[in-house]
């Protein structure tokens, strides 16, 4: 399903531009300070590291080379209220968890770290078959917690890059926080290469981006409606049955009831919060769960009662829990 086209003249030019005619530039954006903070934390720990940064189609590292990608609408402010809009825009917290994440990655590729034995026996062989589908385990304390979907099982060099992550964030206190749990011997290893390299030149020192904004020939609408698609589940039909043992059904003229969606809709945004928090799903599934249910309720006229809002509330973040956790591990809702 496509996305309307703007009903501004501004916003429906830019709309149907190609990427690449945007001329996009990381200077003087409002990612540069972010990037600037980044720049400053490497600094005190690593003097000779620094990765070069491109703007791309979402964020990355190419394998092997010490660059970092970032996406192009954060460096364009109508295109990041698009994107807020029609997906979820990172916060300056998620942007700089993403900037760690990466910088993990251009660190260990300037320095060829995968090539060690040390970090192949303590994270895993860089050539492990990467697949984007793999069956994390919740709470695994052998793995450090930094980006949500317990990302650091997906792959040993995804592992190194979160664990580096970790390490590098300010007050992170990772020595007090991971005391006991297995993982901690991977951060006294990133720690301890840290420190070796610290002064040294990297082996790789220019690095090459895969594509940059130059080469995106799409449109601005035909991203957008790409990403929305890609987040955007169907699972309308899935919940009928589900919710009607939620809400009174379409119909009820039980005095003191409501429509059941105006409730979802006042608690949208504390939804989406904590479930994205303990389940560690992205959080653009988690609110597509959440439009899923509000929308359900508003098409089929569920209802619920005055006075009994707790009582939903709780339903509905079990629900939606469990919802997310099928689609973390399984890769699809479990449709019933």
């Amino acid at each position: 399903m496509n996305l309307r086209t703007p009903k501004s003249p501004r916003r429906r030019a830019l709309w149907r531009k190609p990427i690449r005619d945007l001329n996009l530039r990381l200077k003087d954006s409002p990612v540069e300070p972010l990037i600037g903070r980044l720049e400053r934390e490497l600094s005190r720990k690593l003097k000779r590291f620094r990765p070069a940064y491109y703007l791309t189609d979402e964020w990355g590292c190419p394998s092997g080379q010490p660059v970092i990608g970032v996406p192009f609408y954060l460096a364009h402010r109508e295109l990041a209220r698009i994107e807020k809009e029609t997906n979820d825009l990172e916060n300056t917290r998620e942007i700089m968890m993403y900037l760690r994440h990466e910088a993990g990655h251009a660190f260990n590729y300037a320095y060829r770290l995968y090539q060690l034995p040390e970090w192949r026996d303590t994270f895993g062989p860089y050539r492990r078959r990467y697949s984007d589908e793999y069956r994390p385990i919740p709470f695994s304390r052998d793995y450090v917690r930094h980006l949500p979907g317990w990302y650091a099982q997906k792959h040993p060099d995804e592992d190194f890059a979160e664990t580096f992550a970790v390490w590098l964030t300010p007050k992170s206190e990772w020595r007090l926080r991971y005391r006991g749990w297995p993982c901690r011997r991977k951060l006294l290893l990133v720690d301890r290469l840290a420190r070796e390299n610290a002064r040294r030149e990297p082996l790789v020192k220019r690095g090459h981006p895969d594509i940059t904004t130059d080469d995106m020939r799409m449109t601005v609408g035909d991203y957008f409606n790409k990403t929305a698609a890609r987040t955007r589940a169907v699972l309308e039909s899935a919940f009928a049955h589900h919710l009607e043992d939620i809400f009174l059904r379409s119909g009820s003229r039980r005095p003191g009831s409501r429509p059941a969606w105006k409730i979802v809709e006042g608690h949208g945004v504390a939804l989406t919060n904590v479930i994205t928090t303990w389940t560690g799903v992205g959080r653009p599934v988690v609110r597509e769960i959440i439009h899923s249910i509000l929308t359900t309720c508003r098409e089929r006229g569920y209802r619920g009662v005055r006075g009994k809002e707790k009582e939903y509330l709780v339903h509905l973040t079990a629900y939606a829990t469990a919802l997310a956790i099928n689609y973390l591990t399984r890769g699809k809702y479990h449709k019933v």
